[in-house]
């Protein structure tokens, strides 16, 4: 039976400090994806704001001022996921106020 990862690093003997031994620090990000993150956090805070209005047609207007992200979350991706969410949260803002127009205007027309 072999031994699992865990054994092994419990079996060897740890390493000595060496203070000459370069040391791995965090690296500031660059401002381009800072600013690029903070955009992304401002559409998702927006699109959360939005929809706590009340009315569909405060929604829709709302998600008209959203700007989604510019670059694409993962290299996979043709479009971003952030205009992925702007388009299907706008979609469902105009068919919410499509049916509740739609309905009014069928109810009015029925009596």
């Amino acid at each position: 039976m072999s031994a699992t990862r865990l054994e092994l690093n419990l079996m060897r003997p740890p390493r000595p400090f060496c203070p000459s031994a370069p040391q791995h620090r965090a690296r500031k990000p660059a401002p381009e994806l800072l600013n690029e993150y903070s955009r992304k956090v401002d559409f998702l805070k927006g699109l959360l704001e939005a929809e706590k209005l009340s009315s569909s047609m405060e929604k829709a207007l709302a998600n008209q001022f959203l700007a989604p992200g510019r670059t694409p979350t993962t290299a996979k991706e043709r479009t971003p996921a952030t205009k992925t969410v702007h388009l299907q949260t706008k979609a469902r803002c105009t068919g919410q106020m499509r049916s509740e127009l739609l309905g009014t205007v069928c109810s009015v027309l029925l009596c």
